[in-house]
């Protein structure tokens, strides 16, 4: 079986971009949560 083909990786930049920042978003909130608390 072939795996299937990506042929934007412009979108797969702006995915892993979006994860990130989300990530870093939630990283954040819980440490400001954390401080606060």
């Amino acid at each position: 079986m072939k795996r299937p083909d990506t042929p934007f990786p412009r979108h797969w930049l702006y995915y892993i971009a979006l994860k990130i920042a989300l990530l870093a978003g939630a990283v954040a909130l819980v440490l400001k949560l954390y401080g606060m608390w």
